[in-house]
């Protein structure tokens, strides 16, 4: 056999590398998990993924730096964090049942800050499995940043008991996330950092609150990052949130180019809209936020127009 050339020496790196990513470990997510592996195509050219490195030891400030809302401890008595409830369905879960239980032992607790000067979004979640999350987002940059506990941890594991979580207990990008999660940014990926069903009655407190909240919003309005969707005729051009990372977690939020995984979670949507929503398992279930959730959705988006604000 001849010597590889240099090309398909690189082409078998990136196969490596990509199953690498892919490898089913437990993520940082405002969703539980997806039961089934889905894929998603884009049909944009390639963009090149862009990795925002915090340039200081100190996270908040660097989020601070982008115009991301930086959140107060969370605390169950606080007036600052509203509390939304347990979320009624498990998004992405293939619904080949005719319904998907969510009880006592399996649940997500979803909170929101309004910063009262920054426009943006910060939603905390608890889950029962013990993790507990926060992601704050900038409307006018499309900055976003994490933080996430170490759910294994007894000093810092999340339960519906307790009663504060002190921002600085939890860990960021620069200190690196806990042992055996990946990158947020794995799974949340497209026009804005969180991931949600528009319609459900959880997520729809989130999106559209009864009082007025006049900083809060969960849509990037503007961002130095742009892609594409092609749906019908019609492609419209929306900005994409850009994930503040660290010296320890580099984030990214790529286009996706090819089938699998690199296409997972928020912006499997497109498959979804492909699938005209009449295949089994994603008929029944709310589906998530697609990648242009907003006034210029495509007309056949089923989401459009879910936000308020």
């Amino acid at each position: 056999m001849g010597a590889w050339d240099f090309g398909t020496i690189m082409r078998v790196l990136t196969l490596y590398v990509m199953a690498l990513i892919c490898l089913p470990l437990a993520g940082c997510s405002l969703i539980e998990s997806p039961k089934e592996g889905t894929k998603a195509r884009s049909p944009t050219p390639a963009q090149p993924a862009s990795v925002n490195v915090a340039s200081e030891d100190n996270y908040m400030e660097s989020c601070r730096a982008k115009a991301v809302p930086v959140p107060p401890d969370w605390k169950q008595s606080s007036s600052e964090w509203e509390s939304h409830g347990n979320l009624k369905t498990i998004l992405l879960t293939p619904n080949a049942l005719e319904k998907v239980t969510v009880d006592e032992t399996t649940f997500a607790s979803v909170w929101s800050y309004a910063s009262p000067d920054v426009r943006g979004a910060c939603i905390a979640l608890g889950r029962s499995d013990g993790s507990f999350q926060i992601i704050c987002q900038s409307a006018t940059t499309g900055y976003a940043c994490f933080w996430g506990n170490d759910p294994r941890s007894p000093s810092t594991s999340w339960n519906p008991e307790t009663a504060e979580v002190p921002i600085a207990s939890l860990r960021d990008p620069i200190q690196g996330f806990a042992p055996g999660t990946v990158p947020c940014t794995e799974c949340h990926r497209g026009n804005n950092a969180f991931l949600y069903a528009p319609d459900d009655p959880t997520w729809s407190t989130v999106l559209r609150p009864e009082h007025a909240r006049p900083t809060f919003t969960t849509r990037v309005e503007q961002s130095s990052q742009h892609g594409q969707l092609t749906f019908g005729a019609a492609t419209s051009t929306y900005p994409r949130f850009i994930p503040v990372g660290g010296k320890s977690v580099a984030l990214n939020n790529p286009l996706p180019t090819t089938p699998g995984c690199s296409g997972s979670c928020h912006e499997s949507h497109f498959e979804i809209l492909e699938k005209n929503h009449t295949v089994e398992g994603y008929v029944r279930i709310p589906r998530p936020m697609g990648p242009n959730c907003a006034a210029d959705s495509p007309p056949d988006d089923p989401t459009r127009n879910c936000y308020q604000h």
